[in-house]
């Protein structure tokens, strides 16, 4: 990051307290990085991608390959999958998601969440995801783990309405799901996770997804970064229009990250550019907000619209 050692004088709808603290928190900043044209594919080609995946994925289906596609609209096609298990394609995206749960997979991995060792599931989720990302990835490209999730849940019995005491019984863990994100170069491709594995009982998979729009690199152009305080500046500005009436302060946010990374849209959304962008990630405070994860054009001018400037986390 830039040593910033003053700031400029904020318009009334910026808080100097909540810009410093955003740019303070930079990471990732360099003056100029490579611009990519997305790779666009032809309607069939996605679900092609999704059924090979089914067999990678999901071996004990391969004798029933090719499935049909069951519905189909301009925006996503389904494959019905046995055991009310699906797999859902983006035609704008080219995102591929599914979910597949067995009978014994409904059951828990075990009912008392602090008997498991999280260490081979994470490891067989990660084993799977760069299965994933080997008909994905391309040179200067690579995969990182990014942070595991888990399903949990417990029972509660009342036991009279004369008496309502509550037993409750352990928490259960259902599910471990691993994110991994993408990189081009040393920075992340920031939005949904690239690539997701939920793993179940006995190892098995439970839900896998691969968010990942191909780039042409022989044609990558470099464009200028501006600063980490003008990219703070273009945060705030883009949440002034939240609220116009007073700024966001410190009171209502933490910051909890901003970083330098591409940016990709959503899955229901086409994509021309992947470009730089600074992305904030913002905590409420005191209830007085919702949080928000805001990502704004990085070089001087964007190059595609990146549409609303703030969103709620998960929207972008």
């Amino acid at each position: 990051m830039a040593d910033v050692k003053h700031t400029k004088p904020c318009h009334p709808g910026i808080d100097s307290g909540l810009l410093k603290a955003l740019f303070e928190q930079a990471q990732n900043y360099r003056d100029s990085v490579k611009l990519y044209r997305v790779e666009q594919y032809p309607s069939h080609e996605s679900p092609a991608m999704a059924q090979r995946l089914i067999g990678l994925l999901w071996p004990q289906l391969r004798e029933c390959l090719p499935w049909q596609i069951a519905t189909e609209d301009m925006v996503t096609a389904t494959i019905q999958l046995p055991d009310q298990g699906h797999v859902t394609v983006f035609h704008p995206s080219g995102a591929i998601a599914g979910l597949k749960r067995s009978r014994p997979g409904l059951n828990p991995i075990e009912h008392d969440e602090r008997k498991v060792d999280r260490k081979p599931l994470i490891a067989r989720a990660e084993q799977l995801a760069h299965s994933i990302a080997e008909h994905y990835v391309s040179d200067g490209e690579s995969l990182r783990f990014e942070s595991s999730w888990e399903w949990k849940g417990r029972g509660a019995l009342i036991a009279s309405k004369q008496k309502p005491s509550v037993e409750t019984t352990p928490v259960a863990l259902f599910e471990v799901l691993g994110a991994f994100r993408r990189y081009i170069g040393e920075l992340p491709v920031l939005g949904r996770a690239s690539i997701h594995v939920g793993i179940g009982p006995a190892a098995t998979l439970v839900r896998w997804g691969v968010d990942w729009r191909k780039v042409h690199h022989e044609t990558a152009i470099e464009t200028a970064v501006i600063d980490p305080e003008d990219g703070a500046r273009r945060v705030l500005d883009g949440l002034w229009w939240r609220r116009p009436e007073r700024p966001f302060t410190l009171d209502d946010f933490e910051v909890t990250g901003f970083q330098l990374g591409y940016v990709s849209f959503s899955r229901r959304r086409s994509q021309f550019m992947m470009q730089p962008a600074w992305v904030a990630s913002l905590e409420p405070r005191n209830g007085t907000s919702m949080g928000h994860v805001v990502a704004v054009p990085a070089a001087p001018r964007a190059f595609e619209p990146m549409g609303r400037s703030a969103m709620t986390p998960g929207t972008l």
